[in-house]
């Protein structure tokens, strides 16, 4: 669009939820770039948070959103071996070889990297043969969960890659302590808290963590099991997918 300029943001929406609320990207990103003297508007670019804006701070604003969240790659010739970036888990159990992460990259055409099945059990398997399903399920890797990925091999339009150190912590941190967790994906801190409040959970679940705007992470207290969390929130919920990260069974 002439006389604007754009972004493509390392964020990304369920596009259900963009569909139910599509004035929800705006409503995110507006307490970001109140005060600048700037028009702006934001879009979906195949889930991702895109933004234009035009104006006397239409550069301002876009250079602060990219700070604030970083920008998607985009183009496949803009990635190369041993980059680190965001993505987001896609079509978890979709294949039995890996499961595969969106890094934005949409030209010349929307390409998916693969986390292999080999680097999985290295990395959170401790080596053991187990199946990809198993893996994605222990550590609640479902669908748009945030991640940062080192990419470990580009060969022509295939991309391959690995968690990077930050994320693979985050997920080994989680199984150290014994605190169950519930992702739930498709809302907003302020509405995952208000639905723990609802249902009278508030002296079970400690707090509610951030992953990404529309991702968060129910931490609940020691000997409060995710399950029977989920089914009690679940109902206030409607809409929004919620997954089981259990504490490892460590024998005495």
């Amino acid at each position: 669009m002439e006389g604007w300029q754009t972004a493509t943001l390392a964020e990304k929406i369920p596009e259900r939820v963009l569909r139910q609320d599509p004035d929800i990207v705006g409503r995110l990103l507006e307490g970001e770039v109140r005060g600048l003297r700037a028009e702006w508007q934001s879009f979906s670019n195949n889930g991702w948070i895109g933004v234009r804006a035009k104006g006397e701070d239409a550069e301002a604003l876009v250079n602060l959103l990219w700070e604030r969240y970083g920008s998607a790659p985009l183009e496949a010739s803009q990635v190369e071996r041993w980059d680190v970036l965001k993505g987001f888990v896609t079509g978890s159990g979709r294949v039995g070889f890996g499961v595969y992460v969106d890094l934005g990259v949409m030209q010349p055409a929307r390409k998916d990297a693969l986390y292999p099945l080999h680097r999985m059990r290295a990395q959170l398997a401790d080596g053991v043969a187990k199946p990809c399903r198993e893996i994605l399920d222990e550590n609640a890797l479902v669908d748009y969960f945030p991640l940062k990925a080192v990419v470990t091999e580009v060969d022509g339009e295939k991309l391959s890659v690995e968690l990077a150190d930050e994320t693979r912590e985050q997920i080994l941190s989680w199984r150290r302590f014994p605190f169950d967790r519930v992702l739930a994906v498709g809302v907003a801190k302020h509405q995952a808290e208000a639905a723990v409040k609802s249902a009278g959970l508030q002296y079970d679940v400690i707090r509610v963590e951030t992953l990404s705007p529309l991702v968060q992470c129910l931490l609940c207290k020691i000997g409060t099991e995710a399950p029977g969390i989920i089914a009690k929130i679940g109902g206030r919920l409607r809409g929004v997918g919620l997954a089981s990260f259990r504490t490892p069974v460590r024998l005495r």
